[in-house]
């Protein structure tokens, strides 16, 4: 037993740390495989929790590899997942030891866990022989599969109220496998609708959805704390960047960028692009953003939507800390004008995989007729030393792309989608959602087309499921790609099975109003129980603390005279 014995006030209180159970000796294998889904598909699982059957389902935050789930004998352990559609195949469920798969668990098509929306199994801790697992750490991913359908299909449904967003301007998708918001769909709403008190889809701010199209977990909607205009152009476009930042362009502010974590809370607002940062002595009018890289490594990419003196697609490297250095005007990559393909007001931008880079030419915001409405891609410009004025391919042409307006590259740079408003803001024909090849522009398919649609921004998930925005009915929405298909989705969290809970440790006493304070850190997913004795021998339990968490704060009523503290493991 080792004791704290520090002087409090004038009182004293020890932590004692009793080591009585053995610590958890068992190695700690996992699994080494791509975090990456093995397969395009439209169905796949997201929100992945593992736990104690017997316990409450952890936050969605705490879930990471840092918090193990703990599975003891003649227990359960729980997993629950969404599913963004049905699993029209079916679900499989594997627990890895190591490499080895020690037990598979299928479910077939139209049962239980294996329809859209929130799914829940139980693994006894039993291989498939029956026998109990081996002291050990696990892995759990998860396979779903559907016969899916025969061309590109809606599959969101547009009654579901967290679909509808009143005056729709940003969307994005986080695509991170190693971020338990994976999956995670971003809306923004430029506009007050009727009735902001009762909905969410008519507050001016931004809207957090899982992939069915379910409230997020802490919430459904958030302004980040950000006094947004809501003038159409506040808040504006969006994206996810690969350290799981949400980035959204403020165009009222031309073109400020603010960086929020992913449940957009005011604490982590971060104003990345500012005023000091805009080109052109001030006067550059941004549009974007699109996001690359991540930590330091991040740049900024955002298109100068000046009909005039523009300065075409620009790009910026984040100094420490996430935001751009002062008086940082970024580099131009794509040069306007001048001779360049892009000759007219670039609108927005995307990059693929490979540093390709991709224009949408808006001819409407810069006066001109509707056949300088384009598509570009441009080759790859890493050191940026050298502004590119010449396009692999574009695509023009009277009525082709008409009020282009957003653009979007899917995560294996297979296809560009382009969101299409029409020939003005008060007449849509020729609105689409249209997906090229990114090889040579050709046409895929063309979805949503008509006067009864506006379409103002595109979005991809990572397995290849297209999402657009309708201003015309306030709705954003799923496309599925065709095809039979199954995404495999790895789990954050391991699996610790194993007969005892690591015991707890006891540091950092103080004393401050009252109040004796302590830092315990044990074992995540876990319950303690704190006692306190004047004489070592005789202990009373005071608190019993269970957390998802490993290291928790502890407060507790200072004692009246010198105590001791210890924790043992809880029930």
């Amino acid at each position: 037993m080792s004791v704290i014995e520090p002087q409090i006030g004038g009182r004293r209180a020890r932590l004692c740390q009793l080591h009585a159970l053995a610590p958890f000796t068992a190695n700690l294998l996992f699994l080494a495989l791509a975090g990456a889904p093995s397969a395009r598909a439209n169905v796949y699982a997201t929100n992945i929790k593992l736990y104690d059957s017997a316990a409450t389902p952890p936050p969605l935050a705490s879930v990471s590899p840092a918090n193990p789930a703990l599975l003891l004998p003649g227990r359960s352990l729980k997993m629950d997942y969404l599913l963004n559609d049905d699993a029209t195949v079916g679900v499989v469920v594997e627990i890895f030891y190591g490499t080895n798969v020690l037990r598979t668990i299928s479910l077939p098509p139209g049962n239980p866990g294996t329809v859209r929306g929130a799914n829940s199994i139980l693994w006894d801790g039993t291989d498939d022989q029956g026998s109990n697992a081996a002291l050990g750490t696990y892995s759990v991913r998860i396979t779903a599969a559907a016969s899916g359908y025969g061309g590109w299909t809606q599959f969101s449904d547009d009654f579901n109220a967290g679909n509808y967003v009143f005056e729709p301007r940003g969307l994005a998708v986080n695509q991170n496998t190693n971020s338990p918001y994976y999956g995670r769909v971003f809306v923004g709403n430029a506009f007050e609708g009727t009735d902001p008190g009762r909905n969410p889809g008519d507050k001016v701010g931004l809207q957090k959805l899982n992939a069915d199209g379910s409230s997020a977990e802490e919430g459904i909607f958030s302004d980040g704390g950000w006094p947004w205009a809501g003038n159409t152009l506040s808040p504006w476009k969006m994206e996810v960047s690969e350290d799981d930042y949400l980035y959204v362009a403020d165009r009222a502010s031309n073109g400020l960028v603010l960086r929020f974590n992913q449940t957009i809370s005011p604490a982590s607002r971060l104003m990345v692009l500012r005023n000091d940062n805009r080109p052109g002595g001030g006067s550059a009018k941004l549009n974007g953003p699109f996001i690359t890289g991540a930590g330091t490594n991040s740049q900024i990419w955002m298109a100068d939507v000046n009909p005039t003196n523009r300065v075409g697609i620009r790009r910026w490297n984040v100094a420490a800390g996430g935001a751009l250095a002062t008086n940082d005007w970024g580099l131009t990559v794509v040069q306007a004008d001048g001779g360049s393909d892009l000759d007219a007001c670039p609108y927005d931008v995307a990059v693929d995989k490979d540093g390709r880079i991709y224009v949408v030419q808006n001819a409407l915001d810069a006066g001109l007729p509707e056949p300088n409405s384009k598509i570009l891609r441009f080759p790859a410009n890493p050191s940026g030393a050298t502004p590119l004025t010449n396009a692999d391919w574009k695509l023009s042409g009277a009525g082709a792309f008409p009020g282009a307006f957003g653009i979007a590259v899917d995560s294996t740079g297979t296809y560009v989608a382009v969101a299409q408003r029409g020939v003005s803001a008060n007449n849509h024909t020729g609105a689409a959602l249209t997906v090229l090849a990114t090889t040579n522009g050709g046409t895929v398919t063309t979805l949503a087309a008509g006067s009864s649609y506006d379409h103002v921004d595109v979005a991809w998930d990572n397995v290849g499921n297209l999402y657009g925005l309708d201003n015309f009915s306030s709705r954003w929405r799923a496309y599925s790609p065709p095809g039979a298909n199954a995404a495999t989705t790895i789990a954050l969290q391991s699996v610790r099975v194993g007969n005892t809970v690591a015991p707890p440790t006891l540091s950092a006493p103080a004393w401050s109003g009252g109040q004796f304070q302590f830092t315990l850190i044990g074992q995540a997913n876990a319950s303690y129980i704190i006692e306190t004795s004047t004489n070592l021998q005789n202990w009373v339990s005071v608190l019993t603390n269970s957390s998802t968490e490993a290291t928790r704060p502890i407060t507790l009523p200072a004692p009246d005279g010198e105590s001791c503290y210890r924790a043992v493991v809880g029930p």
